[in-house]
């Protein structure tokens, strides 16, 4: 009987290892470098976005009246962040697609 299971266990172990071995040949490699010109544009634009929206703060917080005005300045400023954030969480983070590659320690 534990014969039985053993070898049911290896053949189905066998049998989803095959599939996942499939997938990850198809995937293009990861040591093609993106390419500068693109990361240096995409980088630039990121910073502009950035200034942007600290600009848009900033008219925020000098025409507040009251510590209230401030508030919502700070809370519409965060919201924004979170957006961008997530935004690069689904591209895959600054080391994914369209990124930076992540720093090679060895």
């Amino acid at each position: 009987m534990k014969r039985t299971i053993v070898g049911v266990a290896a053949a189905l172990s066998l049998a989803l290892a095959a599939p996942a071995f499939a997938v990850e040949g198809t995937q293009p490699s990861a040591g093609t470098p993106p390419n500068f010109e693109q990361m240096k544009a995409d980088h630039l634009k990121k910073i502009d976005d950035r200034i942007n929206s600290l600009q848009a703060e900033k008219v925020c917080v000098q025409a507040a009246k009251s510590q209230d005005d401030l508030r919502t300045c700070r809370s519409k400023h965060k919201s924004e962040m979170k957006e961008h954030h997530g935004e690069m969480r689904k591209r895959g983070g600054p080391g994914g697609p369209g990124g930076q590659n992540p720093p090679q320690y060895k």
